[in-house]
């Protein structure tokens, strides 16, 4: 088991203890203590989270993740949503603000602009959950954080008109987050960006669809934007303030910016 696996498993797994002591804790919260406890527990991983006004921050993703190896990069778009175990969570996945519904702005907004849209669903499931990779070991007991293709849950639940959104119902359409680092498929000599791309190609294959014609593997690089490059020459204790100043305008569309720089090496 590699690092980021085990960062991931065991991120997620303090998020399930949490929603089970505490379930009235906050969607924002979570994804303010996940992404820094990750960047805390990987040094070659780089966070950021802006500053702008609380109104703008609504209009886009929760964060962006980049994933980078010596031969190219892959980029997401995430929307982060608590799920409620008993209640219908329709009105959140068809949350709708003043510029339309949340799901169908993050999912256009990320094809077009070579991203794939996820959502990071947080759920503490009472039993080992019905997830799509089944019964492997890196299944979904006592993990807090999963990931579903934002189309999916789109067609599922909203495309057709109102469908009721029971939790399981949800999850069984994701898998946990750190099966992305953990799944055979995204390396056997360790994570590598191929490997993530094959991974999700298995599982969420329909996210992969583009609206760009100039876009021909969505989600894929031959190198990060300049935004991430320069966040990677900076020291994580000091990210200068200059920063997020000089590419705002090329972060208007998502609150957080999480990179995983895998060119250090990343053996199990």
């Amino acid at each position: 088991m590699n690092q980021y696996c085990y960062a991931f498993r065991d991120s997620a797994e303090y998020v399930f203890n949490w929603l089970q002591a505490q379930s009235s804790v906050g969607e924002e919260s979570i994804t303010d203590w996940l992404l820094f406890n990750l960047s805390q527990s990987l040094p070659s991983l780089k966070y950021k989270k802006f500053t702008r006004h609380e109104e703008a921050r609504k209009t886009g993703a929760d964060w962006e993740w980049w994933f980078i190896d010596s031969k190219s990069a892959i980029s997401m778009r995430v929307q982060a949503k608590k799920l409620d175990p008993i209640k219908d969570n329709y009105g959140g996945l068809a949350h709708t603000n003043r510029y339309g519904l949340q799901i169908e702005k993050l999912i256009n907004d990320a094809r077009s602009n070579n991203f794939i849209p996820f959502y990071a669903l947080y759920y503490a499931p009472d039993s080992n959950p019905q997830v799509l990779c089944g019964g492997k070991p890196d299944s979904g007991l006592n993990q807090g954080v999963f990931l579903a293709a934002a189309s999916r849950l789109y067609d599922e639940y909203i495309k057709n008109g109102r469908k009721k959104a029971i939790a399981k119902d949800v999850i069984s359409h994701s898998n946990p987050m750190h099966c992305i680092a953990c799944c055979p498929n995204s390396g056997s000599g360790g994570v590598t960006v191929s490997g993530i791309y094959h991974y999700i190609q298995s599982y969420f294959g329909e996210s992969l669809t583009s609206i760009n014609s100039n876009i021909q593997r969505l989600g894929m690089h031959e190198e990060p934007a300049g935004y991430v490059n320069a966040l990677l020459r900076t020291d994580q204790a000091a990210i200068p303030d200059w920063w997020e100043e000089e590419f705002r305008h090329q972060l208007e569309d998502f609150n957080a910016l999480l990179v995983v720089d895998l060119r250090g090496g990343n053996e199990p």
